[in-house]
């Protein structure tokens, strides 16, 4: 392997929780020669019975919390050998850690790759009481245990059990951090979606990934105030199965074959690491497929493709997150090709993805997601808007707008709200759009005089968490949302007007991930997104009348998920724009318009290395297209066309 400047920390709770969610992204790390360290909170010993959960006869046979835990540790481990080597039966080195006073973990690595360790701290998933109930890790994190028990494994290390508190399960996991200093940390769902289709709130999620991630959360605040600033990306888990797969064929077919290989169906016949009798977790069956968790690998902050601009100056402003605050980079000069940044700015929690807009060349109007901790252990999660100084330079601290679920009395529905798609039109009216509870969209505007109007309901029903705003050259705003089966398009008739819902857009079924609208001219929006199954770039262009095509244009596109940027090429159809995404290497794969534009099609190309969430174009002040991406190094990385006409290459990476 390469030596690799990217460090990535995975947190979850269970043993297999990284392989159904966060693989692709985390095979391709290991692939790549990242350093890769994975944290699993608890000791994932479920029900303590390591037999298939349909087989008939399971209920006969008597719990062995520990055996389960050990052979689901023993099948996580095979699997990172078979990824990272080609090899299940690979040793590993294990050993103590002491994590802070009172609280020891144990560390596995691997031999002859000292770049892969995995630490387990071994926290009952539900530890066992005089009185005979089982309680849950979720209840040490909203204060109503004192401390929780371990659930040493056989062979374990560290053998004794701990009873470790909320305060030292936080302190270990920041120590983690600091040892690691990852570049990057991957981890769950802090506030799933509930189940839509029931009458009764119910979370679509385990309630062990969402405490484990606010765990994750209050350990990455307090490393973050020693100065430390990693991409942090959340993964969605069980809700996968509401919307269209993200994965392709071979994706799933791979990801399928560590699978087996963590649930033992390639085991020999002896343990090889000689800690169980049989390895893996045998409750996943025979079958990898028969799970529809597994189908997709999406971000819970679904990501936009907006987010680098030109800006006051004639200056490229590029905007992300890290660590939960705004980051903002910035050109020195009119497309100088040289970069100030990152400025890490505001306090508070913002979730990974940004909604970014402003009129042409003016400042940026940022809209993000602010999640704060309350007393007890919960949260709120409130949208906040703040403004790009006239100069270019700083911002104004974060404006509360609430969110259109603020004021219920169940707090679980406004932390749901969704990752926010925002416009400004060219009175300088600024609208901003979210998924709220209801899986309806609701919008909220600010007048052209500085006045906030309250939140309205536009309606819609089971619209994925994942929509993007045009401001049209005639003035209006429309909001692209992809749904289940089909993507929703509100609209103006008028600038200011009121949202209609256009019921004449029918295209496939989106993949779960993001929808780009670009205007194409002539009053013409297209639409890109990827279609659920196959992966592939779709395209959808509005005819010149405001009807819709019957069916779009398939672009290829080298696999991968996530939204697709693109830029609007004159004078090109839809498969001759500038288009970049994230291919199933988790890298950049670009199309550019060829010179002639009698050549028409797309020529997907691969380039750079990992990057997170979804690339960004823009045209500098001389008109030429660059392409940005933040890489999984937590870093800003830019191509420029070599000149400023379409046809034109692009240059090379810098970072």
């Amino acid at each position: 392997m390469t030596e690799s400047t990217r460090s990535i920390l995975h947190i979850v709770a269970h043993q297999d929780d990284d392989l159904y969610f966060m693989n692709p992204d985390l095979v391709r790390s290991l692939q790549d020669g990242d350093r890769i360290a994975t944290v699993i909170v608890t000791a994932g010993e479920g029900d303590g019975v390591n037999v298939d959960t349909g087989e008939p006869q399971r209920a006969a046979v008597a719990p062995d919390f520990a055996r389960y835990s050990t052979e689901r540790g023993c099948g996580l481990r095979s699997a990172y050998a078979r990824m990272t080597t080609g090899d299940r039966n690979h040793p590993w080195r294990r050993e103590p850690v002491d994590l802070v006073p009172g609280f020891a973990a144990e560390r596995f690595t691997l031999v002859g790759h000292d770049e892969v360790c995995l630490y387990f701290l071994q926290l009952h998933m539900g530890a066992p009481t005089e009185r005979g109930v089982r309680t849950r890790l979720h209840d040490l994190w909203e204060g109503a245990l004192r401390t929780q028990a371990t659930l040493p494994v056989h062979g374990c290390t560290v053998g004794e059990v701990q009873h470790v508190s909320r305060e030292q399960v936080i302190d270990g996991l920041t120590a983690l951090l600091g040892h690691v200093r990852p570049t990057a940390v991957r981890t769950m769902d802090p506030d799933p979606e509930h189940d839509g289709g029931r009458a009764e709130f119910v979370c679509s999620d385990h309630v062990d990934h969402t405490t484990t991630t606010q765990f994750a959360l209050a350990a990455l605040a307090r490393h973050r105030e020693a100065g430390h600033n990693p991409v942090v990306e959340h993964y969605r888990a069980y809700a996968n199965r509401f919307w269209g797969y993200n994965l392709d064929s071979a994706a799933i077919t791979e990801k399928a074959e560590y699978l087996a290989t963590y649930g033992g169906l390639d085991a020999p016949t002896v343990c090889p690491h000689g800690t169980c009798r049989t390895c893996g977790d045998r409750q996943l069956g025979t079958d990898p497929y028969r799970s529809t968790h597994m189908m997709s690998a999406a971000y819970r902050y679904s990501p936009t493709t907006n987010w680098l601009r030109l800006g006051p100056g004639g200056r490229l402003n590029a905007f992300g997150v890290l660590a939960g605050r705004l980051a903002f980079w910035t050109e020195t000069g009119p497309a100088s090709g040289e970069w100030k940044g990152p400025f890490a700015l505001g306090d508070g929690w913002i979730a990974p993805t940004l909604a970014v807009a402003g009129l042409p060349g003016g400042p940026a109007e940022l809209i993000g997601l602010r999640r704060q901790n309350v007393v007890g252990g919960g949260a709120t999660v409130d949208v906040v808007h703040t403004v790009q100084d006239p100069g270019g330079n700083g911002f104004s601290g974060w404006q509360t707008l609430q969110n259109p679920d603020w004021a219920h009395g169940d707090g679980r529905r406004q932390r749901e709200a969704g990752v926010p798609s925002t416009a400004v039109d060219a009175t300088g009216r600024l609208y901003v759009f979210i998924r709220n509870f209801d899986q309806g969209i609701s919008c909220r505007r600010r007048e052209p005089d500085g006045t906030w109007l309250p939140w309205e309901d536009l309606g819609g029903s089971f619209v994925q968490d994942a929509g993007t705003a045009l401001a049209t050259a005639r003035g209006t705003v429309e909001l692209y949302v992809p749904g289940k089966n089909s993507v929703w398009r509100w609209h103006q008739t008028e600038p200011g007007g009121p949202f209609l819902l256009d019921d004449t857009l029918q295209t496939g079924r989106p993949a779960t991930g993001g929808i780009t609208a670009v205007d194409s001219g002539d009053g013409r929006t297209c639409l890109y997104f990827r279609e659920a199954g196959t992966q592939q770039v779709m395209a959808y262009r509005q005819h010149a009348d405001g009807r819709w095509p019957g069916s779009g244009a398939g672009l290829g596109g080298h696999g991968g998920t996530g939204a697709v940027a693109a830029l609007w090429a004159p004078e090109r159809g839809a498969r001759e724009a500038f288009l970049a995404h994230r291919g199933r290497r988790g890298r950049l794969v670009t199309s550019l318009p060829d010179r002639d534009k009698n050549v028409a099609g797309t020529r997907w190309q691969e380039s750079g290395e990992m990057f997170a969430q979804a690339p960004a174009m823009a045209y500098d002040a001389t008109g030429a297209v660059v392409v940005a991406v933040i890489g999984t190094d937590g870093k800003l990385h830019v191509r420029r066309q070599l000149s400023p006409s379409v046809g034109s290459p692009l240059g090379p990476w810098r970072p």
